[in-house]
């Protein structure tokens, strides 16, 4: 009995592990660049067509600043300090932005969810 208890208690506290995470509707997918004093820079993967040949006339920004209460994420879904996004050059990963344009998230992405995101946005694309 004492051991059904327990396999029971051990089934309980890895459903939230496999239940996988959640990512905001409003997430950004890009490419995480080098980082300075003054921001990070990031290149987004989902531009349209018009919106590249746009980036020919006027140039598109690429670097942006870190908000103040920054959160990182990595693929395991671990807090990770501002001091290591040297270490994420490179990585494929998803932002959200604060109200004045600064990236205030930022979620390093698997292979899967990669492939998800994509296909998700497929589905909502007109």
């Amino acid at each position: 009995m004492k051991k059904l208890i327990a396999a029971f208690c051990l089934l309980y506290l890895a459903l939230p592990v496999s239940a996988g995470r959640l990512l905001p509707d409003n997430l950004v997918i890009g490419t995480l660049g080098a980082m300075d004093e003054t921001g990070i820079d990031f290149v987004r993967d989902d531009r349209t067509l018009l919106q590249r040949l746009g980036a020919l006339i006027a140039a598109e920004p690429s670097h942006f600043a870190l908000a103040p209460g920054v959160r990182i994420l990595d693929d395991h879904n671990r807090f990770l300090l501002s001091g290591h996004l040297n270490n994420l050059n490179g990585r494929t990963v998803g932002v959200t932005f604060d109200q004045q344009g600064n990236i205030n998230r930022i979620w390093v992405l698997g292979d899967d969810e990669i492939e998800a995101l994509k296909q998700r946005q497929a589905q909502t694309a007109p």
